[in-house]
């Protein structure tokens, strides 16, 4: 289904920004009325949105029983969009291709986990400038793990250990942890009855602010698909 409105940018203010816009009334009573057909299964909804000539895949996040757009940052830039603004937005609902880059949508913000944090920094990966790497704050202390636990296993020295640390702060990693994040994870974790709430933490990041998740963790990707794109760590590098 396709709607074409406008609609006024609000922000959930925090630590990170987030962009939102509501649904307007006739749009969200559809999305109510269909939500089993659409919904993921715990009521977010996949949707494409394009704001003049930018197009990003999303998720439609239901909060006191109306249906937001979140407004990427992969969106946001190069519309030039800011709190307060009234945009144009073409939106389209349906279940997207989680199998990576084959739907047509651009590619430019990734959330990656610590296993590829590692493997980007170990590789000596450029990122190309159009592309951006956001991670959850939890990140931090995963790759601290990661790599003592590797030097204390006597896989690589202690020096190797501390330049990969380097490297990974090299390469702009957004972190980001505020309480809209920890909510929206929290709301995830318990709808889907995990044990935990680490592999949310990701997929809700993925979710609000990036286009694909890209992780090296079978368990986090299995549980991510069907919920958010999944991207290879070569899509990160491809300009």
């Amino acid at each position: 289904m396709d709607w074409e409105f406008d609609a006024e940018v609000f922000q959930w203010r925090g630590p990170a920004p987030y962009f939102f816009v509501p649904a307007p009334t006739h749009v969200n009573d559809f999305l109510h009325a269909h939500h089993g057909e659409l919904t993921y299964g715990w009521g977010v909804i996949p949707a494409q949105v394009r704001v003049g000539t930018t197009v990003v895949t999303t998720s439609l996040i239901p909060r006191d029983g109306v249906y937001l757009v979140p407004l990427k940052v992969a969106l946001r830039r190069p519309e030039g969009i800011d709190d307060g603004d009234v945009v144009r937005m073409a939106l389209q609902v349906g279940h997207e291709d989680d199998g990576g880059s084959s739907n047509g949508t651009a590619m430019t913000t990734f959330v990656v986990d610590a296993g590829v944090a590692v493997d980007l920094a170990t590789d000596g990966a450029s990122i190309p400038a159009a592309h951006s790497l956001t991670a959850p704050t939890l990140l931090r202390s995963q790759v601290l793990a990661r790599v003592y636990g590797s030097v204390h296993r006597g896989e690589i020295d202690e020096r190797t250990g501390r330049k990969i640390l380097d490297d990974i702060r090299g390469l702009r990693i957004r972190f980001l942890g505020d309480r809209s994040l920890e909510d929206h994870a929290w709301r995830l974790a318990t709808r889907q009855n995990w044990p935990d709430v680490h592999r949310a933490h990701y997929i809700a990041l993925t979710q609000l602010q990036a286009d694909a998740l890209v992780t090296t963790d079978d368990e986090l990707a299995a549980s991510a698909r069907g919920l958010v794109r999944i991207a290879t760590p070569g899509d990160i590098l491809r300009s």
